[in-house]
């Protein structure tokens, strides 16, 4: 299959590795060629521009960091979208989405929306959650593709309910840290030990995994080498609230959230891991 992956970065990189060779005949392009020149090196084709990446294949994964790159590809592909099977898979909202697909539709192509949860070590393993938003002979059509990413990519709904969902997931991630950052926080600050307060957490319902796959970096404050910046969440969670203002929920939460993290991004911390949210809830004394 010819395939173009547009986004090599943190998430497109792993991603890529997993298309190179095989049946796949592999194009990419990313606005910083630099970051194309590890899956070029793999065997992968590199496209002068986003024309001319999507004129390679008839296949094309977008792993952009949002919507404004996303409508940007697209203004440079222009009329090479047409007879094209546009691919999403990173994070934006519903109604962008939405917009996405009958521009694409339009243009002739098709727009199919497969945000994903998980990051470089799943990507590279090829166990991402891959989420889809289409019409069911368009998921049958990128299904086998998709099983690359993940083992059981899973058809949600129409185009915009998959985008919903990541979206509804990824403010559990604001959720997670910030709730354990004071947590942990307010362990230290009261001369509790951390080992029994994380045993009895552990042992409850309370606990989830992603508390201990932080806590070293809460610990030491390092926040370098991200898996999902800090910068990334901020963008996520100001979509998260857009989308709950729609659908006439409260949003008083994710603002609190936010406004967190946008601290941690006007200290400087918004390229580290987005477990830096710690360094505002728990500043150094």
């Amino acid at each position: 299959m010819r395939v173009t992956l547009i986004g090599t970065g943190l998430l497109g990189s792993p991603m890529g590795e997993r298309l190179v060779g095989g049946e796949n005949r592999l194009t990419v392009w990313n606005r910083t060629e630099a970051k194309t020149v590890h899956l070029a090196g793999l065997g992968a084709r590199v496209a002068e521009s986003p024309r001319a990446a999507f004129k390679a294949s008839s296949v094309v994964l977008l792993v952009l960091s949002d919507g404004a790159a996303i409508a940007s590809v697209l203004d440079q592909a222009g009329d090479a979208v047409d007879g094209r099977t546009v691919v999403q898979m990173g994070t934006i909202s519903p109604a962008e989405s939405r917009a996405f697909r009958d521009r694409v539709q339009n243009a002739g192509g098709r727009w199919i929306e497969a945000p994903v949860l998980g990051s470089r070590p799943q990507a590279a393993q090829g166990t991402l959650l891959v989420m889809v938003g289409c019409e069911p002979e368009e998921f049958e059509q990128v299904e086998g593709l998709l099983r690359g990413f993940g083992p059981e990519p899973r058809r949600i709904g129409q185009v915009g309910q998959a985008a919903a969902l990541k979206l509804a997931l990824n403010q559990i991630i604001a959720s997670h840290i910030t709730g354990f950052s004071l947590a942990l926080g307010l362990v230290r600050r009261s001369g509790v030990d951390t080992e029994p307060f994380l045993e009895i957490l552990r042992a409850s319902a309370l606990h989830a995994p992603a508390f201990d796959h932080k806590l070293q970096r809460l610990l030491e404050r390092d926040y370098d080498d991200p898996n999902f910046p800090a910068e990334l969440l901020a963008k996520d969670l100001g979509l998260v609230r857009e989308a709950a203002a729609e659908a006439g929920l409260e949003t008083a939460v994710v603002e609190a959230m936010r406004g967190v993290v946008e601290q941690a991004l006007g200290a400087g911390l918004g390229r580290g891991d987005y477990s830096a949210v710690y360094e505002v809830i728990d500043p150094p004394e």
